[in-house]
């Protein structure tokens, strides 16, 4: 085994024990690192309003406050459409619309804890601990034995949960058995399959596992009612942890429509089309998931630049926007999002490592579509994975302008860091980026040398680390922007071996299905290579 891609194998088995603490799953961690984002965004009107266009959501509680009723739908919708702050303010109004209102209170506490993407610590479960032990005396005095049975799965979650803890298992054994007791309820059964998503174990396979609990819950909703938007987020997520993203191809068709004003749901559908090799419906669903938070900035009175940069989940759009445009060759739409990204990351004085990961696909974007006197005029970045990140769009610039030394004098500056490298802070994704990278562009100088020989020693090595099980965990989006066995089948094609080049390009498209690049490669194998 190869140093390099040795260091792929450090950390295996515990990427899904930090995904499951206080960070987003897969990469979404590192996009909401770098937007300095948490439940504490800035999303919410400053006066308590109905919100609409965030899908559907809701049902019947007890309360004799018709207002109260209304924020307490409303908040069931943002929370299902991830709008965090926004949620917890209306459940705030309805409970404050009616004291007496313990499903209001529920709602509150409910809406403030973990999700999927955010744990929660004991400090901050413990008022929300309170606040459910107060909804369950109010539901003793005037609440239905469903309200009741919710109310004690919320006490459950709060004791020793907070994000892939026992209390969390607890919580969501006990939604399972209310959704078994009313089968036709829509709500249980989607709260339940998000509440088996947030229990996922220290390995992938657990992870599946637990999405294929949730999985039979969402599609007996879909089934009953195809556009129920809460169903459609939760299916998405589930098919793509069980890698099986094609079930829910025809529903993300349609969820951006029935969801215009979430720029969450309008950006969900990508998580299917980038799996499926629909690059830049990818690409596409993230800008307007972008515009949609621009406008949602102004609305909210928040300053630019910085202000649409606090709000849930925007840097995600902008790097997910980046990985299907960078894929689907984009350059237009890359550029309107990597540049700001960019722009942004070169202020930064600190970081941590997962969001300098996430982060370089701003330079990946710059390297491939902008001017290369404009990419050697990008100043220097203060933090170091971004600056692997710098020189490596300075290294594809001189490829763009036919200069291999600038190539190999770029790729030479490259540095991986000293010290302990782990995953769960991504530094050691972060370093075999940065080894990626380097290889990448010593492959491509040898390539305009004419020593494809070299070039492909060069290219696989970067394409055995960029396929090591650590590094292909960041996959929200991929951490780096194309299959580089694409390179070294063109590496072995300019060898003159076709039939191996044939191998991996094939390669190439499993790891990257309908990866174009390679598409247009295979075209030039000749007849079977190309439509596969």
């Amino acid at each position: 085994m190869r140093l390099l891609t040795a260091l792929a194998f450090a950390c295996v088995g515990s990427t899904a024990a930090a995904q499951q603490a206080d960070a987003p799953p897969h990469a979404d961690m590192a996009d909401m690192a770098h937007a300095g984002m948490s439940h504490d965004d800035m999303a919410a009107p400053k006066t308590p309003q109905i919100l609409p266009g965030y899908g559907q959501g809701g049902f019947a509680i007890t309360t004799k406050v018709a207002r109260a009723q209304e924020f307490f739908d409303n908040g069931m919708q943002l929370a299902h459409a991830f709008a965090h702050k926004a949620a917890i303010g209306a459940m705030a109004e309805a409970a404050r619309l009616d004291p007496a209102c313990a499903m209001c209170l529920w709602g509150e506490a409910w809406a403030s804890g973990p999700t999927i993407n955010y744990g929660k610590s004991s400090d901050e479960l413990k008022p929300l601990s309170e606040m459910a032990d107060k909804a369950a005396e109010l539901a003793e005095k005037a609440g239905t034995a469903r309200e009741k049975a919710l109310i004690h799965a919320l006490q459950l979650r709060y004791t020793n949960g907070g994000g892939g803890k026992p209390g969390d298992l607890d919580f969501a054994r006990a939604i399972a058995v209310m959704a078994a007791r009313y089968p036709a309820d829509d709500e249980i059964a989607v709260i339940a399959a998000d509440a088996w998503l947030m229990t996922a174990g220290d390995t992938a396979e657990e992870g599946k596992l637990n999405a294929e609990l949730a999985i039979p819950l969402l599609e007996a909703v879909l089934k009953r009612r195809p556009d129920y938007t809460p169903a459609i987020h939760f299916y998405i997520h589930a098919t793509e942890i069980a890698g099986e993203p094609a079930l829910a191809e025809s529903y993300a068709d349609r969820l951006a429509s029935l969801a215009p004003r979430s720029s969450h749901l309008v950006h969900m559908p990508s998580h299917t089309f980038y799996w499926l090799g629909r690059y830049q419906d990818a690409a596409n669903a993230n800008m307007r998931a972008v515009e949609i938070g621009i406008e949602n900035a102004k609305t909210l009175g928040l300053p630019p630049p910085d202000g649409v940069w606090g709000l849930p989940y925007h840097a995600h759009n902008v790097t997910y926007g980046l990985g299907g445009a960078l894929e689907a060759g984009d350059g237009k739409t890359a550029l309107a999002l990597g540049r700001p990204l960019v722009e942004r990351s070169q202020a930064k004085d600190s970081a941590e490592p997962y969001s300098q990961l996430l982060a370089a696909n701003g330079y990946f974007a710059m390297a491939q579509f902008a001017e290369p006197g404009e990419v050697l005029a990008l100043p220097q970045p203060k933090l170091p994975f971004l600056m692997a990140a710098w020189h490596y769009a300075r290294g594809e610039a001189f490829a763009r302008k036919g200069d291999a030394a600038g190539v190999r004098k770029e790729a030479a500056a490259i540095r991986g860091v000293t010290g302990k490298l782990t995953c769960d802070d991504g530094s050691a994704q972060a370093q075999l980026q940065t080894f990626i990278a380097r290889n990448v562009l010593v492959g491509r100088a040898a390539m305009m040398d004419g020593h494809a020989d070299q070039a492909a020693i060069e290219f696989e090595q970067a394409a055995e680390m960029q396929e090591s099980q650590d590094f292909s965990a960041v996959s929200d989006p991929p951490a780096w922007y194309y299959p580089v066995r694409r390179d070294l089948a063109a590496a072995r094609l300019a060898q003159g071996d076709t039939a191996d080049a044939r191998v991996q390009a094939e390669a190439a498209l499993k790891y990257r299905a309908k990866d174009p690049g390679t598409l247009a490669l295979l075209q030039k194998l000749g007849p079977g290579g190309a439509g596969h």
